[in-house]
This record gives C-alpha cells, sequence and structure tokens, in this order.
C-alpha cells in the first residue's frame, strides 16, 4: 500500500492496519457460514464393480421449467449398495426428502428400482437405462428425463481445487493485469466458442440468459477501464443498476417460492439493494492496471451480499451451490486482500470466467469423463431457516448501522458503512 493510500485511510479515521483486521475478521465470519455446513459433505464411497457402473453414488437433477415452480433446481442424489438397496435423497428448495427401496439389474442394460416407501414416487418403480457405465437416466412420469452421473469425492475436490485457483484467481488476475487479456476473455472468445456452447447440454433459457449477461457485464466493465467510458455519469449509475436488479431478479424468485427460509432471505436481499451506496464514486484508477474502482463499496456490504448470496443459491440451487460458494468469496478475496474497491470489477470477471469454462467443458467433463463434479451441500429446512436468519441478521445490522450514519452522521469508529468516500 502507497504512502498516500495510507494518508487517505488516516483521513478517513481508519487506520490501514485496523482496516485489514476488519475486513479479515468479516472475511472469516463468511468462510465459518461456508464451514458450517462443509466439513459433513460426503467425500463418496469406494468403487465396487457391485453396483451400476461400478459407483455407489450418483447425482442428477432438473433444471428450468422441469425444476422447482419458482425456477429452481431439483437434486437427485441416489446412493447404491452392493446388498440390493439403494438410498435415494430429493433436495426441492428448502425439502430434503429421503426413500430407501430397492434395485435390481433389468437386463438389456437396465436398472430397476422398487419397493420404496412412496417419499419420492417418481423414482420408485423407475426402470433406468445404463448406456454405459457412467451414465443412469430415466423418463419421469411427468415428462422430464433424469440423467445421472457418478460422483467420486477425490476427484471432485481436485477440480474444485483446480477451478478455484487457476480458473477463478489467476484468470481473474490475468484480466485485471493484461488489456488484451481482457479482450481476448470476454469480447472475443463468446464469439469463437459459440459453436461449441451451442453443442452442450446447456438447454434452458436460464443457463444461457446467465452467461451472456455476465459476459456483457465482464465486457461493459473492460470497456470502461480502456475506453473512456469512465468520464461518464450514466455508466456508474447502470453499473449499479444492473448489480440491483441482479439481486432482485432473486429475490423475485425467493418470494415466488414462499417458503418462510426463502421470504426472510428475500428481505435479507431487499436491505443489501438498498444500502448500495456510492456509485458516482466509481471511476478508473490513473495507476495500471486502470482497475474500475468503487470506493464506497464497503468490506461490511459484501460480507452481507456473499451471506444472502450463497443463501440464495443453497436454498433453490442445490444442484451447484459448491461452486457458487467459491466464485462468490473469490472476488471477496480480490477486493479485500489484492486491491481494494475492485469487488464489482472481480465479481463480474470470476462469473463470466465460471460460466465461460462450464459451457466450454461440460461436454468434456459430462460426456467423455462422465462424472459429476459437484457435491451438494448437507440439507435441511432447519439448516436452510439458519442460513436464512444469518443472512437476515447479518444484512439487517449493516443496514441499521449504514443508516443511522446516513441519518445522523454517527457511525462506527472502526466499521466502514459508507462514511468515508474512499476505502481504497
Amino acid at each position: 500500500m502507497n504512502i498516500g493510500s495510507i494518508k487517505r485511510l488516516r483521513i478517513a479515521g481508519l487506520h490501514p492496519t485496523r482496516r485489514f483486521s476488519t475486513g479479515f475478521g468479516l472475511l472469516a465470519a463468511l468462510l465459518l457460514v461456508f464451514g458450517m455446513i462443509g466439513p459433513s459433505l460426503a467425500w463418496g464411497a469406494a468403487s465396487t464393480t457391485s453396483v451400476p457402473g461400478g459407483y455407489e453414488r450418483w447425482l442428477g437433477a432438473l433444471e428450468g421449467k422441469e425444476g422447482t415452480r419458482s425456477g429452481g433446481a431439483i437434486l437427485y442424489d441416489l446412493t447404491f449398495k452392493s446388498d440390493g438397496t439403494v438410498a435415494i435423497e430429493k433436495s426441492e428448495g428448502v425439502h430434503l426428502i429421503k426413500d430407501r427401496a430397492s434395485w435390481s439389474d433389468g437386463g438389456n442394460k437396465t436398472f430397476k428400482i422398487a419397493g420404496g416407501q412412496g417419499a419420492i414416487p417418481e423414482i420408485d418403480g423407475s426402470v433406468f437405462a445404463h448406456p454405459d457405465e457412467r451414465h443412469l437416466s430415466t423418463r419421469l412420469a411427468r415428462g422430464p428425463t433424469l440423467s445421472l452421473r457418478p460422483s467420486v469425492a477425490w476427484i471432485t475436490w481436485l477440480h474444485f481445487g483446480f477451478f478455484v485457483l487457476v480458473v477463478i484467481f489467476l484468470g481473474n488476475e490475468l484480466a485485471r493485469r493484461s488489456k488484451a487479456a481482457a479482450y481476448t476473455l470476454f469480447l472475443i472468445l463468446p464469439v469463437v466458442l459459440l459453436p461449441l456452447w451451442l453443442h452442450s447440454d446447456f438447454d434452458t433459457v436460464f443457463r444461457w440468459v446467465k452467461l451472456y449477461s455476465a459476459i456483457a457485464g465482464a465486457a461493459l466493465f473492460t470497456l470502461f477501464r480502456f475506453h473512456g467510458l469512465h468520464r461518464y455519469n450514466w455508466i456508474k449509475i447502470l453499473v449499479a443498476a444492473v448489480l440491483a436488479v441482479n439481486i432482485a431478479e432473486a429475490v423475485s424468485q425467493d418470494v415466488a417460492s414462499g417458503a418462510l427460509a426463502n421470504l426472510l432471505n428475500a428481505a435479507a436481499g431487499v436491505l443489501n439493494i438498498v444500502t448500495i451506496h456510492r456509485w458516482l464514486g466509481i471511476h478508473r484508477d490513473d495507476e495500471a492496471p486502470h482497475d474500475m474502482l468503487w470506493p464506497g463499496m464497503t468490506v461490511g456490504w459484501i460480507i452481507a451480499y456473499d451471506i444472502w448470496n450463497i443463501t440464495f443459491v443453497y436454498l433453490n440451487f442445490p444442484n451447484t451451490v459448491f461452486f457458487t460458494a467459491a466464485i462468490v468469496i473469490a472476488p471477496t478475496i480480490a477486493a479485500i486482500f489484492v486491491k481494494r474497491g475492485t469487488w464489482m470489477q472481480a465479481r463480474a470477471y470470476t462469473l463470466a470466467i465460471y460460466m465461460m469454462y462450464i459451457f466450454s467443458f461440460e461436454v468434456l467433463l459430462s460426456r467423455d469423463i462422465g462424472l459429476q463434479l459437484s457435491l451438494p451441500f448437507p440439507r435441511s429446512e432447519g439448516i436452510a431457516l439458519a442460513a436464512a436468519l444469518l443472512s437476515l441478521g447479518f444484512n439487517l445490522g449493516y443496514a441499521l448501522l449504514h443508516f443511522r450514519w446516513r441519518l445522523t452522521g454517527r457511525a462506527p469508529a472502526n466499521i466502514e458503512v459508507g462514511q468515508s468516500e474512499s476505502v481504497i
């Protein structure tokens, strides 16, 4: 940190050492939330030839119009045992439904599941096609086809580590530090790779909108950094509006779900929107690599957003929360420990890289490797309610401090809630 930055921090009444401690403490709180549900993740069962394909655990999800009524995903988690039984778990919204049935070889590359307790009727009595050792599929009674892929824990964790360390952190740093890399990633590759993406298995509108909206945000911020858009206030308002609309879309989905946990988290999302502040202070750093900086984006707001976002995905998309947690935490680490004020830029870059990654490698990972490379977090209505209460509590606490400062001028001595024009 240069002398000028230290002086600005001292003028704001916040010594850089204290700001670092505050940021580290808030990040630790976020990681604690992740850790509350992370340690009990299943590490996977050992392969055995006496179960389908030699794999015990199989995962599959229904998304889009085939998922929940509010647009979320339904995750099926089947664990086959060599004694002829199969444990079935269905994650839908805040609910985790369990059943146990028997499975048997139906001949002609099929497996049949029957004899359950009726808790998951769409699976009980189903015949699964087994065309190869890493693919099971069945057509459910209500119409959609459920495809399952085996899950191997050590491969999933290896892929997760590679994804976080290489794809997310190094990809973001490369896009930050190289103008050519940013242009290639967010303006050229989305056109060049479109033929490949069209042959992926992502056929839901949600996935495609998510892909190109993420790319559009990253491209816009790249143009902001290198093509003079930083001179216009309308572009700064647009940046804040994009963030607010993105949160509002998720809030509307939580409301549509109607469950208590979803409604509590929706309230947290509303508080997160109304505490977005100082967007006219967004500017381009004069020093290389000319980052887009949002000085009013406080660490407290970022942590409140992260908790809300992870909770939202946990409640609505049990099949993707594993990697979503990584791409939510990654820009927070970048904004706190790499360069202050860059959170919005890092959020856009990491999300775009993630979406491009899964579209580019989905064919390789699912069809050729044939494995499910994500694990669901442990699920129960109690965990869902606790996560939602934490989300609402953190956002409410931050909002109270923020608006107390805006209305009375009183602010905590060591916590930034918007009172400083610069948090860099």
